[in-house]
Parts: structure tokens; C-alpha cells; sequence
């Protein structure tokens, strides 16, 4: 790990992801840049020493890679005190304490692990050298459907807001150095602290409402999920509130060569491909994991994904939509 310059990304995730986790980390490093040395940091509550001993193989495999497993149960008092959040998940808090968790760096690096890496990540820390932003991300390529849900709590001005400064918080570049100068986390959690009961996509309503105008919009092969493969890109709706696609050539083009460049692939939804073989490119991800040398573990954790999808479906329910998606 010497003489080279360390790039720093954090995750953050529970025991149920871990599996997803190494084939993430896996893929990451092998498509890395062999210039840099990669510091990943885990950022818990409830990993156990199993959970940390199996990811730290995964990184042995990596001479340019170390992790670091950071204990956040200081948040925990925090998150507990909270009310309105049932539907989120307390990993979504630490995106935006990032500032303070992480005092040594200027910027960092986020993603998320229901991902295979299919590129180099290296290029994306370096973005934006000379400019002041907050956070960068990936822009919804597609129209967005979801701001219909924002009528009845926010604001047409808020409405504007988030629908022309969103970012995808599943990869993202968060520039720690302004977010201390300027003391943005305070803005930050404090916001999402009066407003737990009303934001619909926490993290990104948040960072669109409180850090624009100093965000930045990443490439989009940073953000392409598989569902983008299967859309044509000569009939689809493009987001209407990004420029770049105002001439319908250009934005054609655009979604092409993101498609073709794929950094990040990311499996957004609740089906996974580690707990459902029906999800798309699934053989994809599938392919990682075997790669990874994570297959046998793979099986192994088949009853725990299907106990966790018996919880939101009746067994009744799950085995018509089996029997559908084999049959027809």
C-alpha cells in the first residue's frame, strides 16, 4: 500500500448484505486502476467477526486494497430517537454524517452493494477538481414517475428543486472539505431530523434540498441499472429536467454510450439477483459471484433470502409468482 495515493470509499450495510458485499468488493478492485491503493471502509452496526473475517478475504486476494471496519453505534442513540421512520433503513443516516466520520480525508467516495463494478472507479475521485460542490451523482436518465408523490408534502418550489438537482445515492462523490468549511451536515440533518415524516427518497431529497446549487452531476456510466438494457432508446422517455437531453440525437446517443462504458450496475429494487434468479442480468451478477469464489457461500444463504422474501410475500402469494415466471 505505499508510495501510491490512497483512494478512499465507504459502504455501509447489515449481515443480510454481505454476500452481495464481496462480490461488489470483488469486482471493484479487479476493475481498478492498478495506479492507486484502495481504502474501503464498512461502516456497521451489527457485522459480525464471521462477516468481517469473510470480507477480509476477499480483499487479501488485492495487494492494492485494505478495509476498515467502522463502528457507528454512536449513532445509534440518534436514529432511535427519531420518529416517521419505519420505512428507512439507519445506513441511510451515515451518507450524511460522512463529513464527520471521516475527518482525515477532503473527499470520499460512496457506493452502494447491491452492485457488480464492470470498470474502473479510479477516474470519479478525481471529478470536479477545481469547482465547489457537496455531493456528485448520477441523474436519473429516464423520466422521473416519482415526483407525482411530492404534490401533497412539498412545495412547487421544493418540487422544482429535487427534480432538477437529484443524484442517485448509489454512487457518490462527497466533497468532505466544503461539507466541514461551510457546516453543512448540521443543514443536512437537521432537515432530514424536521422532515422525516414527509421525504419520500431520503437522501436525495435531502442533499437536492440542502446542498443545491453546489452539487454535480456524474457520468452516467457511474449509475446504470439493468432495466436500462431493455429500454429503447429511441421510443423512452428521458429525464426532461436535464438539459443534455433537450436535443432527442444527442441524449440517444448519450444513453448508448453509457450503456456500452458501464462502470456501476446497479440491481435498485427489492428483488435481488443473490435471491432471485428471475431478476434481470441476473447471470451477470451471478457470474461475479463465481468468480469471487463466493458460490458455495452463495448457496448456503439460499434459506435466509427466501425466509426474508417470505416476510413481504405470503407463501401463497410467492409461489403463484414462481409458478408464473416458470410457466408463463
Amino acid at each position: 500500500m505505499k508510495n501510491k495515493k490512497i483512494i478512499p470509499i465507504f459502504f455501509t450495510f447489515d449481515g443480510y448484505y454481505v454476500l452481495a458485499a464481496c462480490v461488489a468488493f470483488y469486482t471493484l478492485l479487479k476493475n481498478a486502476s492498478k495506479e492507486y491503493n484502495y481504502k474501503l471502509y464498512i461502516v456497521h452496526t451489527t457485522l459480525k467477526k464471521s462477516h468481517m473475517h469473510r470480507i477480509n478475504k476477499i480483499i487479501s486476494y488485492f495487494s492494492n486494497a485494505e478495509v476498515v471496519f467502522k463502528d457507528a453505534s454512536k449513532y445509534d442513540t440518534a436514529w432511535k430517537r427519531l420518529e416517521y421512520k419505519s420505512h428507512f433503513s439507519k445506513e441511510i443516516f451515515y451518507k450524511l454524517t460522512a463529513a464527520e466520520m471521516f475527518p482525515e480525508y477532503e473527499r470520499i467516495l460512496f457506493s452502494d452493494v447491491d452492485v457488480i463494478f464492470t470498470g474502473d472507479i479510479s477516474s470519479s475521485f478525481f471529478l470536479f477538481p477545481d469547482d465547489k460542490f457537496y455531493y456528485a451523482g448520477v441523474r436519473p436518465i429516464l423520466e422521473n414517475t416519482n415526483l407525482g408523490r411530492y404534490k401533497e408534502k412539498f412545495t412547487l418550489e421544493e418540487i422544482e428543486t429535487i427534480s432538477h438537482n437529484e443524484v442517485s445515492a448509489g454512487y457518490m462523490l462527497i466533497n468532505l472539505k466544503y461539507l466541514r468549511e461551510d457546516g453543512k451536515q448540521k443543514d443536512l440533518m437537521n432537515f432530514f431530523h424536521q422532515n422525516i415524516n414527509r421525504i419520500i427518497l431520503p437522501e436525495q431529497d435531502c442533499i437536492a434540498l440542502c446542498c443545491t446549487p453546489y452539487i454535480q452531476f456524474m457520468d452516467y456510466k457511474y449509475g446504470i441499472s439493468p432495466f436500462h438494457f431493455y429500454e429503447n432508446p429511441q421510443i423512452v422517455k428521458f429525464n426532461s429536467n436535464n438539459l443534455i437531453f433537450a436535443n432527442r440525437e444527442e441524449a440517444e446517443r448519450i444513453y448508448e454510450r453509457a450503456l456500452n462504458e458501464v462502470v456501476q450496475l446497479h440491481y435498485i429494487g427489492q428483488n435481488k439477483p443473490w435471491n432471485s434468479p428471475f431478476v434481470l442480468k441476473y447471470k451477470e451478477w451471478l457470474k461475479s459471484c463465481r468468480d469471487a469464489g463466493l458460490l458455495l457461500y452463495y448457496l448456503r444463504m439460499q434459506p435466509l433470502f427466501l425466509m426474508q422474501r417470505l416476510k413481504r410475500y405470503s407463501l401463497k402469494r410467492f409461489l403463484c409468482k414462481l409458478k408464473k415466471k416458470i410457466y408463463g
